[in-house]
């Protein structure tokens, strides 16, 4: 995996100043790695000696792993190669389990495989499986421990006493035995019902700085913001003058804000703004990876993630991404008047996305996953912000011309 991640560093680092970066792209979705073939990589470290190139044979072994284990064999398993099918994350627990991996090395199958986070322990099954995975306990060991607690559904986040994953994960650090485990789950119910505490708190300040009547994207729009006009067919790329604004729609809105951050907001997507979404320009695109098109972040998750709704990690993290990466490289922007970025920034910039996901319990950003490749590829650019807007409005004019 070395050799894989360090090629796709050195291409995102110089894949958006390309002459044609849209041929480049086309190139590096071929390059990252499917579920199946991070897998290889992962069984040939865990026992695999057989035919590299045998589904049959990887699948057999699989199935040997999960029966070994009495772990009831996933009915798609046969996809995984067939279909280049991803796993739910409960298979993906399963599968470590079968393989009897410690915590550390399933956090980092879920990171670098599955393209995921690690244990969410304000989840109940979860935190079970950090436990049992940490004390060696098997697979119905950790199912006989989740029968004799009281399940909680995951709900709204109130505002008030909340615990963050990191304190229940150090208070599940310090039990002993499966009694003690099931008596804090069941008598901290309180603390189940919610997740993504860390980062919706870090989302709501980062929007925050963002949206309010004198914010980040309010004085970008002023002075620096390069909108889309309904007469324009195609606009330079990385920079350009500032065009004035002929429009009547709600500038502080958090629809006309969010057009904004992806460099969509003018006269010209005013189909954007009727239908509130962008999903139709995330689909079947030569050029965006699948894994980017999921759960991208949208007008919907944001609300909901600011309601304090429950939300699937992906979703959560992808939106954390994008909110810090806007607030970095237009709050420069606006402080040397400039999208232009200096070489000292972009790791600034990096530092500071991953300070974010840190403290969220998220992976870091890593350039063989398909969406944080796009923004690390941008930051390298000489327009961190505007090479990311150019693409999200090749993605616009691609759509608007079929």
């Amino acid at each position: 995996m070395g050799t894989y991640t360090d090629f796709l560093t050195d291409k995102s680092v110089r894949i958006l100043d390309a002459e044609d970066y849209l041929e480049e792209l086309k190139e590096a979705v071929a390059l990252f790695c499917t579920f199946d073939k991070a897998l290889d990589t992962f069984l040939a470290a865990h026992g695999f000696a057989g035919d590299p190139e045998s589904a049959e044979e990887k699948t057999a072994f699989l199935e040997e792993k999960f029966k070994s284990a009495d772990i009831p064999v996933p009915r798609d398993i046969g996809k995984w190669y067939s279909k280049h099918k991803q796993i739910a994350r409960k298979t993906a627990f399963q599968l470590c389990f079968a393989f009897r991996l410690t915590v550390e090395a399933t956090a980092d199958f879920l990171r670098r495989i599955c393209l995921s986070r690690g244990f969410d322990c304000h989840l109940q099954k979860e935190a079970v499986c950090f436990f049992a995975l940490k004390n060696g306990l098997s697979y119905p060991q950790a199912q006989a421990i989740l029968a004799q607690i009281s399940p909680v559904k995951p709900a709204r986040m109130e505002t008030g006493d909340i615990v963050y994953t990191s304190l229940i994960a150090k208070e599940l650090d310090e039990l002993d035995t499966a009694e003690a485990l099931v008596g804090y789950l069941n008598g901290n119910a309180d603390r189940f019902g919610y997740n993504n505490a860390t980062a919706c708190e870090l989302i709501r300040t980062i929007w925050e700085s963002i949206a309010k009547e004198d914010g980040i994207a309010a004085r970008e729009k002023k002075k620096l913001y390069l909108e889309i006009e309904s007469d324009v067919e195609a606009l330079p790329k990385h920079g350009g003058e500032k065009r004035q604004r002929d429009r009547s729609r709600a500038d502080h809105s958090a629809w006309e804000i969010f057009l904004q951050i992806l460099g969509l907001s003018g006269n010209g997507t005013a189909k954007l703004n009727r239908d509130r979404s962008i999903q139709p320009l995330l689909k079947n695109c030569a050029w965006l990876h699948p894994f980017v098109s999921d759960a991208f972040p949208d007008r919907d998750g944001l609300n909901k993630i600011l309601r304090g709704e429950h939300m699937s990690h992906e979703r959560v993290r992808k939106l954390l991404i994008l909110l810090a990466f806007y607030r970095f490289w237009a709050g420069r922007a606006l402080g040397q008047g400039s999208y232009e970025a200096a070489e000292a920034d972009r790791d600034r910039c990096v530092c500071e996305i991953n300070d974010c996901l840190l403290d969220a319990g998220y992976p870091l950003l890593y350039p063989g996953n398909p969406y944080d490749f796009l923004f690390l590829g941008s930051i390298h650019a000489g327009y961190p912000l505007m090479a990311f807007r150019d693409y999200m409005r090749e993605l616009y004019y691609e759509v608007k011309t079929i």
